[in-house]
């Protein structure tokens, strides 16, 4: 009898956690289980530090008092404490986990999960940062390379705009 006993409370004991074991994880587990095997938590801080470094250097670029410096450094600090504060990776991560299992079904994410556990999908994980930087630099230059232009047409635009707005009022046109 105490052998029966004890035999049912040691059911009783591990059965839930036999179970829990035996179920396949939900897709909020799978999702992440991706970010983290991925870093997303690790990218999102090197993009933060990007970002801050970025901001940092325009100041140090531009050629004002000491005193002004001194004004948008400590602007730089207001602006990287509310950025930190309100885009860190624990204000973030329920809602990108949301993102990827709203996206994939369960069976997805456990595929995802397999993948970014293989050697190639850890090599991939790797290098998104680099690709992510260096898109960033080609998307860049074209956007440098192209400004110009579009300020040149925003510019002709408004020209050809104000004298057809002024040729309506019979207004003499304004002389730029």
């Amino acid at each position: 009898m105490l052998k029966t006993i004890i035999g049912i409370l040691c059911f009783l004991v591990f059965a839930p956690v036999l179970c829990t074991a035996a179920e396949p994880q939900s897709s909020r587990q799978l999702a992440e289980e991706f970010l983290m095997t991925n870093k997303v938590k690790e990218q999102v801080d090197l993009m933060y530090q990007k970002v801050e470094d970025i901001i940092f250097s325009q100041i140090e670029a531009i050629d004002i008092s000491e005193e002004r410096e001194k004004n948008l450094q400590a602007l730089q600090k207001i602006s990287r404490d509310l950025l930190y504060e309100n885009l860190s990776w624990e204000k973030l991560k329920e809602e990108y986990i949301q993102l990827y299992t709203e996206t994939f079904t369960r069976e997805e994410l456990a595929a995802i999960v397999d993948f970014s556990r293989s050697p190639l999908g850890q090599k991939m994980a790797e290098k998104s940062p680099i690709l992510m930087q260096r898109s960033m630099e080609i998307g860049r230059a074209r956007a440098s390379a192209v400004m110009p232009k579009i300020q040149q047409s925003i510019q002709d635009y408004m020209k050809e705009n104000v004298k057809q707005a002024q040729s309506k009022e019979g207004q003499a046109p304004i002389k730029q």
